[in-house]
């Protein structure tokens, strides 16, 4: 397919003219069009804006069905005797007896809304036991993805189900011990895969480590050989200078989450101070949301209050949210628009009415595109050069059908809960 009068994010995350040819799942960057064939199917993008697809690098699959029930309440006092803390439970003792055609459903929702945002591959934290079927579902709509395993790997390991790979669980602050940590270098020599884990994530779990070991998880994975290229830590909030040196050495990528550190209270993640040491910072929106969008502005305002302004840009941020993905996952030629890299776009209609400004070294085009894109400006997304969505359309999947399945699942998971605690 060639895409004709094409204005897109290219490698160096400037708005450019030119045409782009998808070929074999494959972009080629085409300095003209005399090379193609007379019969190529062609596009005219002019009315378009192409990005490269965004990556949700940490997400719990099920959370859109958790919607507001841990609004105002610590993650350490989840489900506690208060009123909110027994909704809570009981909601979670419902969800782990869906059967398991249920709790896909409960996926593909989350997954569907993740494409309308223009997200092209998740990272998901909540299989429950059922990894092939979370691999399926994100499958099914047309994305690419990494599943945790948690304790499962042996089942997993270098497994492949088509753009979906799987990977292993290191352990949060309140689950390690001396043979815990040991388990884990057992699964980590035995077992090259990614490893993934929530780190310094509040204030709760920094205490726990700091009283248990006088040091940070962090550090505790450098000592045991835990820490490298191959490890993902999610939130990352309360990690220090040591801290954030040791990732940097090691290769390790953290996924910044900044909307649900806020509501949670877990405190402001010191983004600044990861990259400008290095460190693989990519972003991801955690729980109950899919808006990828939210997540990149927060993250933008919280740098523009944690170093020097000009210092981090929009540019950054579509860093963070595509090509950083990429590279924590493990996926070569992936996030960005490039010769020879995955045909995984996203088309934004162009909006008449916000300036384009480009002049000398000086543009508003990248900035007003993170500021002003919604969903509803998404229209087309390709994944390996098919498009899953086109027309704002899903191509894969029967969207009415999930929804209606998901409403009926909604209502038996909050079904009596409310009753019962009159």
């Amino acid at each position: 397919m060639l895409l004709k009068n094409a204005n897109y994010l290219n490698a160096d995350y400037n708005v450019v003219q030119g045409n782009l040819l998808v070929k074999e799942g494959k972009i080629i960057v085409l300095e003209d069009t005399s090379s193609t064939q007379p019969d190529e199917q062609t596009m005219d993008c002019r009315e378009f804006i192409i990005i490269p697809g965004l990556y949700n690098s940490h997400f719990h699959g099920y959370s859109l069905s958790a919607k507001g029930i841990a609004r105002d309440i610590k993650i350490e006092d989840w489900c506690n005797d208060s009123s909110q803390g027994q909704i809570q439970k009981r909601y979670f003792d419902k969800l782990d007896n869906l059967s398991s055609s249920d709790y896909q459903i409960v996926l593909m929702k989350a997954y569907i809304e993740m494409v309308k945002q223009g997200i092209v591959f998740t990272s998901e934290s909540e299989p429950q036991e059922w990894p092939d079927l979370a691999a399926e579902s994100i499958n099914k709509v047309g994305l690419k993805g990494l599943i945790d395993t948690h304790d499962k790997i042996a089942d997993y390991h270098n497994k492949k189900i088509h753009n979906i790979s799987f990977g292993t669980h290191l352990l949060e602050e309140e689950d390690i011990t001396d043979e815990t940590l040991a388990n884990c270098e057992t699964i980590k020599q035995k077992y090259d895969s990614i490893h993934l884990t929530h780190c310094m994530e509040n204030d709760w779990r920094k205490d726990l480590i700091f009283s248990s070991y006088g040091k940070s998880s962090v550090e505790l994975y450098k000592e045991r050989d835990l820490l490298d290229h191959k490890t993902v830590l999610y939130h990352g909030v309360h990690l220090n200078e040591k801290d954030i040196t040791l990732l940097a050495e090691t290769g390790a990528s953290v996924v910044h989450c900044p909307v649900s550190n806020y509501w949670t209270a877990a405190g402001i993640a010191p983004v600044s101070k990861m990259l400008e040491k290095g460190v693989n910072v990519c972003l991801g929106t955690d729980f109950a949301s899919v808006d990828i969008w939210e997540t990149m502005k927060i993250s933008y305002f919280l740098l523009k209050n944690s170093a020097p302004i000009q210092r981090f840009t929009a540019e950054d941020i579509f860093k963070m949210a595509t090509k950083n993905g990429a590279a924590a996952y493990q996926l070569s030629s992936h996030g960005s628009i490039e010769d020879n890299f995955a045909a995984d776009m996203v088309f934004i209609k162009k909006d008449s009415f916000i300036p384009d400004i480009q002049t000398g070294n000086f543009s508003t085009a990248v900035h007003n595109l993170m500021m002003e894109t919604n969903k509803e400006r998404i229209h087309h997304v390709m994944v390996d050069g098919e498009w899953i969505m086109y027309n704002r359309e899903l191509k894969k999947v029967d969207e009415e059908t999930i929804n209606q399945e998901y409403q009926i699942i909604v209502e038996k998971l909050y079904s009596g809960i409310t009753e019962s605690m009159k």
